[in-house]
């Protein structure tokens, strides 16, 4: 992550982008007019850094607000938002020390967290805001917004001036929930199947039991009878806007189907569950699954999880010490043929790939560290019935 969140490199970009009508307010909502609940609650964590610009004022990760002209040095302001039911408050009371200078002003937003996680189907919302200078008859406007559903992982922003796109891809950790009810069933499920007899992440020091560990987790949804589905990307109002529609864990588990984003958060809530730290690997129009080896990360595996539920591809042999410790029976070996399949197709692609991850330019090329998004303040999201 970098040193300032992309909301606040946002926001600074709107404080900036030129002057507004003298005297004259102007209601904001970011993204293109849009909420999306994911990403309020996967951010709310997200520590409120001071913004360095002094003519943004209020929240520096805000992404509701207005902007407006001073008329005077030392102008009082407030401002509130509402948005029922959920906006719970939202007030900002402040100076507008330059007169003539242009400020953008994100009051502190208290969201009701249950109402948005509830949000399953794209709906409007009235916003309104009203703004009161110098204690003075205050004045209010509403924006129509667009709510999207708790499902739409938000991933990428056109620059509405022009300039580089925001690159909102680490949003896909949220959706690791290694917090969920089901994780405990499901590995209770994989430790019956006898490929392991417990979930010991890095304890071992051997990369044969990760993989082994990694294999029963796979193999407990296959006895699930996960599929493939091809559902990929959500509608986008608004062209400059980009979001993915993905399963939560319990979803995918009741549906019995998983593209292949689902497929990798689903695997990852499960590995990091049992301590094995996964990766989100994000390649133009794909995702696999990346997960460390040892505990420092050094080596990797990668799993297409797309070959969920594949019963015609077989590895080539590649992980033949892997299946030297699989208990001898048709069906657990034939279901691990498919597994290395997955992982030999994953290792290709990332290797196609090469130095396409490092290059900052390539948005559609990227490794989310799961364990880094934790770090940074990134937090699992689940909707609520």
């Amino acid at each position: 992550m970098r040193e300032h969140s992309w909301l606040y490199w946002t926001l600074v970009v709107l404080a900036s982008s030129g002057p507004f009508r003298l005297w004259a307010w102007t209601p904001v909502i970011e993204p293109y007019e849009q909420i999306f609940p994911a990403l309020e609650l996967a951010t709310a964590n997200l520590p409120r850094e001071r913004a360095d610009n002094p003519f943004l004022l209020g929240d520096p990760n805000g992404l509701i607000g207005i902007r407006i002209d001073a008329q005077k040095n030392q102008q009082r302001v407030r401002v509130e938002i509402s948005a029922p039911p959920l906006i719970t408050r939202a007030v900002f009371e402040g100076t507008l020390k330059q007169a003539g200078k242009s400020y953008a002003i994100y009051p502190s937003i208290v969201w009701d967290y249950q109402a948005l996680a509830r949000v399953r189907q794209s709906r409007p919302a009235q916003v309104t805001m009203q703004v009161t200078l110098d204690g003075g008859k205050p004045e209010s406007k509403a924006l129509t917004a667009r709510v999207r559903s708790i499902n739409e992982a938000l991933y990428w922003v056109a620059d509405p001036n022009g300039g580089p796109a925001l690159d909102f891809n680490w949003m896909f950790a949220a959706y690791v929930n290694e917090e969920h009810p089901l994780v405990d069933q499901l590995l209770t499920e994989a430790l019956d199947l006898g490929i392991v007899d417990r979930f010991d992440g890095y304890q071992s020091g051997d990369e044969t039991q990760v993989y082994l560990q990694a294999f029963a987790l796979w193999q407990a949804l296959q006895q699930r009878g996960l599929r493939y589905s091809s559902i990929v990307q959500g509608s986008s109002m608004r062209a400059g806007v980009l979001s993915q529609y993905v399963r939560f864990l319990d979803q995918s588990i009741r549906a019995r189907q998983a593209n292949c984003v689902d497929g990798t958060v689903l695997l990852a809530s499960l590995l990091r569950r049992v301590g094995i730290e996964p990766s989100i690997v994000l390649l133009p129009g794909h995702a696999v699954l990346g997960f460390a080896l040892d505990e420092s990360g050094s080596a990797m595996a990668f799993l297409e999880t797309t070959l969920l539920g594949d019963d015609q591809h077989s590895g080539t042999g590649s992980l033949a010490v892997v299946a030297a410790s699989i208990p001898d029976l048709p069906d657990i070996m034939v279901a691990f043929s498919v597994f290395e399949a997955a992982a030999e197709s994953a290792q290709n692609l990332v290797d196609l790939a090469g130095n396409a991850f490092q290059d900052t330019s390539q948005s559609e090329y990227r490794i989310i560290d799961v364990r880094a998004a934790r770090q940074a303040g990134i937090m699992p999201i689940a909707p609520v019935r």
